[in-house]
């Protein structure tokens, strides 16, 4: 399979390609230009005719792009607003227009964060998020929904929590170079949202289904987790049992 993945630069996609490494024909794009043995394409998701060319040829997509977290740019709609939702439209328009039927949106626990009686976050809570960030990734899994029923595409919406690198299991790291000492239950390493990915890219009679994908083992305690672990049949590789588990809240 033909994949494109977008935002592949930055720091969950450095790390989400690897599980794709050697299983599939990849082309990367990001916005800014970065080292990579693969098919490269440095462009705006924003820019429609930009995505056109992205998209020709492949076989499924993977929506892993999101705005800067740089000071200020979710002070205001225009930034977000322009990579996420608009980006993501253009992604689902362009795929459409060029006959792919898979996608995979990286979407966050975050569209669920502002119900009050939690947990459990179940996957069949209304969406409800705070925030320019959480609206963006709202509107992305709405884009995703109404172009899956409208096409009859196969779509996962994998959400996701605390992104970490993993890579040096003596000094867990977040994407700001943070040293992360104890885990909850949203830590995951970039690595094993890559595996769900490709699980659900891979999935032969999906439609649109959200996944939570959260790597401590604490994620059963506060998200339906089993989808995950049944329907994709995936697990998370690093569970950062290694690290102590941070106190409950109020404890």
């Amino acid at each position: 399979m033909k994949v494109l993945i977008t935002g592949a630069g930055g720091f969950l996609g450095r790390g989400l390609v690897v599980p794709f490494e050697g299983r599939h024909d990849l082309r990367l794009m990001d916005v800014a230009d970065w080292d990579t043995p693969h098919e490269k394409l440095v462009g705006s998701v924003a820019d429609l005719e930009t995505v056109r060319k992205a998209v020709a040829g492949c076989d499924g997509i993977v929506i892993a792009h999101m705005a800067s977290r740089q000071a200020g740019s979710y002070e205001t709609p225009t930034v977000p607003f322009d990579a996420n939702v608009k980006g993501t439209a253009n992604l689902f328009f362009a795929g459409v227009e060029a006959g792919i039927k898979r996608y995979v949106l990286i979407s966050g626990e975050v569209v669920v964060y502002a119900h009050e009686k939690l947990p459990p976050r179940t996957l069949d809570l209304p969406l409800r998020s705070r925030g320019i960030y959480g609206l963006t990734k709202v509107c992305q899994e709405v884009i995703a929904e109404q172009y899956q029923r409208e096409h009859d595409l196969h779509v996962a919406a994998l959400r996701v929590g605390y992104i970490l690198s993993a890579d040096d299991p003596n000094h867990v790291v977040n994407k700001y170079g943070k040293h992360i000492r104890e885990r909850n239950a949203p830590c995951t390493d970039r690595r094993d949202i890559g595996l769900a990915a490709r699980l659900a890219l891979e999935l032969p009679d999906l439609k649109f289904e959200a996944f939570y994908i959260l790597g401590a083992p604490e994620a059963v305690n506060v998200y339906e987790m089993e989808p995950s672990y049944k329907r994709l049949g995936w697990k998370p590789q690093y569970d950062f049992t290694w690290l102590p588990a941070a106190a409950p809240e109020g404890g």
